[in-house]
């Protein structure tokens, strides 16, 4: 066996134990950092893919359901609007018997004929708050297509 004091000068002097191992400390914990970066690297790149994916997904739930509700509204509001316009021709035709009944009634020679128009003239006005009572019970979950 060597004895390696002997053979080396005196102003050379061996690293100690813990001074090597402290090197070698740092290059393994530059490389055991390095791993781990790329190791935490690829398990990032990895959780964004599947949140990409499951975001593709979730956009294409919503534009379904949006576009099921759009429909949806697109056909409550046609049925909106052909129960309106049936209510706004019922209107029209109250005022049309509205003005017959006035004119009879400016017509009649007698008083008792006037009370009867006029019977009919309360009846008929009854009948139309009803139709506007009708026209105006707007169902609010109902949503309005194109701000209509």
């Amino acid at each position: 066996m060597i004895n390696l004091p002997a053979i080396l000068p005196a102003a050379a002097k061996l690293p100690v134990l813990n001074v090597v191992y402290e090197k070698l400390d740092v290059v393994g914990n530059t490389l055991g950092r390095y791993l781990d970066y790329k190791k935490d690297t690829a398990m990032i790149e990895y959780e964004t893919e599947k949140l990409a994916s499951q975001t593709k997904v979730l956009v294409k739930k919503i534009d379904t359901e949006l576009t099921k509700s759009l429909d949806e509204n697109k056909k409550n509001f046609k049925k909106e609007m052909k129960r309106l316009k049936t209510i706004a021709k019922e209107l029209k035709r109250g005022r049309i018997d509205r003005d017959k009944i006035i004119d009879a009634m400016h017509a009649a020679n007698s008083i008792e004929i006037v009370r009867e128009y006029r019977k009919m003239l309360s009846d008929e006005h009854q009948y139309v708050l009803n139709t506007l009572s009708l026209m105006s019970s707007y169902d609010s979950n109902t949503k309005m297509i194109e701000g209509v």
